[in-house]
């Protein structure tokens, strides 16, 4: 089986498991929403790059064709910021709210406030410890983050075993405020680590925004000529990285997460920078966790009560996947 068609059937697999969601009522405090209501929808999401845009237009179809309405609101990872967002969507009145969380503790307050309002909660994309609770939230989705960096990883020991040996000199650019992005980084040197490669990190900086991950990457390759390749953990990085290499006039290769248009382009290019990103599925996850709310307010349970989805990987050898995804996305 090839890995495309794998990672299809895990995400079938996925979808599957989201529509065997059990009947035995709906959580303590809750108001069901008559099925003759439109529902209204509150989304919180962390920022506004391809992946959450992917986010909104995925929940937004969704909705809509329920004849119901969405209501956005970005936390900019700051939880005093998410704190206000979603008073204002309590304030509303809305019956369920989506959201991806600033962070694993401090965000709790926030979800509990959501929950002890009677609105059905739904974590997503980013959710660890106690903000998987069954007791706070009515459902988890996200994606296997570990299985992002993994995917990237076994992509890049490929390439180093052919061009580099079995050892390397690598360059990150984490996300790590998220913590998803230390899942992804955890993968992707695990998977460097389980193909016999010994690496060398030269630096690892935070730099999950295009234009701080362009400057970053440059004072990188600048300080670090010696430098063999470079990993990011997210969109931005990643898209800053390849910029930041073509910028150079060099041609050091990266490594990255996530799947865009800019990035799909990338991966395309002649330039050779690129070679490899795995992507999450945005509007699966945003049609799942809106699934996942429906179920709970028609007096429902979700069985289970956390999914993951996997991600694809998108590497240069394979350009039919990547010309598949931008067919798909325009």
């Amino acid at each position: 089986m090839t890995k495309t068609k794998m990672f299809a059937a895990l995400a079938g697999a996925a979808a599957l498991a989201l529509a065997l969601s059990g009947c035995s009522g709906g959580a303590a405090g809750e108001e069901e929403t008559p099925a003759d209501e439109p529902i209204k929808v509150g989304l919180i999401m962390l920022q506004g790059d391809t992946y959450f845009q992917g986010i909104q237009s995925g929940l937004e179809e969704a909705v809509s064709a329920d004849g119901g309405s969405v209501t956005t609101g970005l936390s900019n990872n700051d939880p005093a910021t998410e704190n206000q967002v979603a008073q204002n969507m309590i304030q509303a009145g809305v019956d369920a709210v989506l959201i991806q969380p600033t962070a694993d503790e401090a965000s709790v307050a926030t979800m509990q406030s959501i929950k002890d309002a009677g609105i059905v909660l739904i974590c997503y994309g980013n959710c660890v410890g106690a903000t998987t609770d069954p007791e706070l939230v009515d459902g988890v989705i996200q994606s296997d983050n570990t299985a992002l960096g993994t995917g990237t990883g076994e992509a890049a020991a490929t390439y180093i075993a052919e061009n580099f040996g079995d050892s390397v000199n690598l360059a990150i650019l984490n996300c790590d405020i998220a913590s998803a992005c230390k899942l992804r980084k955890t993968g992707f040197l695990d998977a460097l680590d389980a193909a016999g490669i010994t690496v060398n990190i030269l630096t690892d900086q935070e730099a999950y925004l295009v234009d701080k991950a362009t400057t970053v990457a440059t004072d990188i390759l600048t300080a670090n000529p010696d430098v063999d390749i470079l990993w990011a953990s997210n969109d931005g990085g990643t898209a800053g990285a390849t910029i930041a290499v073509a910028q150079a006039g060099k041609s050091t290769p990266v490594f990255g997460t996530d799947i865009s248009t800019q990035i799909a382009e990338f991966l395309l290019a002649d330039d050779n920078i690129l070679q490899a990103s795995t992507g999450q599925d945005p509007v699966g996850t945003a049609k799942g966790a809106y699934e996942m709310a429906k179920t709970v307010l028609d007096g429902g349970e979700n069985d289970p009560h956390a999914v993951e989805l996997p991600g694809i990987v998108y590497d240069r050898t394979d350009p039919a996947t990547v010309e598949a995804w931008l067919a798909a996305a325009q």
